[in-house]
């Protein structure tokens, strides 16, 4: 009988523009080829998830609906304390991140007591009994309480997506407001950590980080990048065309608007004919965006080989952002040379130079795009060598997940 893992999600794996949602399904795909039976429990805040769910994973997908009213004090009393003590603990930790951290501590990084659903909890501990799996597989480290109800023979795995610790200043760095993301104090991703056998980090810098953080514990930290084998999807259109692939995060909307400001109208006097496609869910913002020539929103799309073959050059114009960008590497493994920005190409310095070309400065995104575009001769060259460094990068990858399991 084949070992059963439980895949713990705050994010549905369908539809999957998004990088995370594409990350934990190339490594649910892993899992099953190795021969594991994987059930899913979905955490997140939509009522219903997508039936291409129950399609995808070969074990169950457990019930995750619960209700919006407060828990009734006379009905279950020992579930309703324990949501007025969360409420407690929440406004507690609060009130510690000002007076220890400052006012901007207290206001952008959050609880770990922030993310606890009593009744999601109870729910999947009622689900748990009579059920033994080999592992369970928790993603994001705010929701790592999870790990509390499993016992010591589960290996508890956390991939932690990105670094959490005072996340929030990065983009105050930057003049920005932070986004409606994830953010701890550093002592709060500890804890987080500390619940883990096996971390997993997105990139080799931030293994560094979490290393440290757990030294001297139980837990093992190993790096995992994206799971992709390499698969080369040529273009069928012999135009001058540019791809930009991304959702409708505020990252994705800031970087294309600095793209259009500051490389587009540059690019367009050097080349003749160029076009650039939008494509996922970004689209939805369409409007935020001024009309201009040779752009094109071409909305949502059904594979990777209807959207890669538009183009053979991607680009990633993110301005902030830390962690390994999904989109970026996905582009390479499909054989499509990318340009990007030094946040959008974050965590795979040893692919500058072959097929990732990294700059800040809109004049070398100019000059590299128009050569690109003017000169197609030189890519299929470049998506040669990338065969081979990619096919390593998925061996290794592979590699990383069969000895967490070990």
């Amino acid at each position: 009988m084949a070992q059963k893992i439980l895949v713990i999600s705050p994010v549905q794996l369908f539809p999957g523009y998004s990088g995370n949602r594409k990350r934990i399904r190339k490594i649910c795909t892993e899992l099953m080829n190795e021969g594991y039976k994987l059930d899913f429990f979905y955490i997140g805040f939509d009522a219903v998830i997508s039936s291409e769910h129950k399609a995808f994973f070969n074990g169950n997908i457990l019930q995750h609906r619960v209700d919006d009213g407060k828990i009734r004090f006379l009905e279950h009393p020992i579930l309703r304390f324990k949501e007025l003590l969360n409420g407690l603990l929440i406004r507690a930790d609060r009130l510690k991140r000002k007076i220890l951290d400052g006012k901007n501590s207290a206001r952008y990084n959050k609880s770990i007591y922030e993310y606890k659903n009593i009744k999601k909890i109870e729910l999947l501990r009622k689900q748990l009994r009579g059920h033994s799996y080999k592992a369970v597989l928790l993603n994001y480290a705010v929701y790592a309480f999870y790990f509390d109800l499993f016992g010591s023979k589960t290996l508890k795995i956390l991939d932690t997506h990105d670094y959490l610790s005072d996340r929030f200043k990065l983009y105050l760095e930057n003049g920005d407001d932070p986004v409606d993301w994830h953010s701890l104090r550093y002592s709060d991703e500890k804890k987080a950590m500390n619940k883990a056998d096996v971390i997993w980090a997105i990139t080799k810098q931030e293994s560094e980080h979490y290393k440290k953080m757990v030294s001297g514990k139980k837990s093992r930290v190993m790096t995992l990048r994206h799971v992709i084998p390499f698969n080369n999807i040529e273009s069928g259109s012999s135009g001058n065309r540019i791809l930009l692939i991304g959702s409708d995060n505020a990252l994705n909307i800031d970087g294309l608007k600095w793209f259009l400001a500051s490389v587009w109208p540059g690019l367009r006097l050097e080349t003749e004919d160029v076009e650039l496609i939008v494509a996922g869910s970004i689209c939805n913002a369409e409007n935020q965006f001024q009309n201009q020539d040779g752009v094109r929103f071409y909305g949502k799309y059904d594979s990777h080989e209807e959207v890669y073959s538009l183009a053979e050059i991607c680009i990633n114009p993110m301005l902030q952002g830390t962690g390994l960008k999904i989109k970026t590497l996905e582009a390479l493994s499909h054989g499509k040379i990318v340009v990007a920005t030094t946040a959008g190409a974050s965590g795979l310095d040893d692919l500058t130079g072959n097929g990732l070309i990294c700059s800040d400065d809109p004049e070398i995104w100019i000059r590299e795009l128009a050569s690109l575009l003017n000169n197609p001769d030189q890519i299929p060259e470049t998506v040669n060598e990338l065969d081979q460094i990619m096919a390593g990068i998925y061996k290794e990858n592979v590699s990383v997940i069969r000895d967490s399991l070990s």
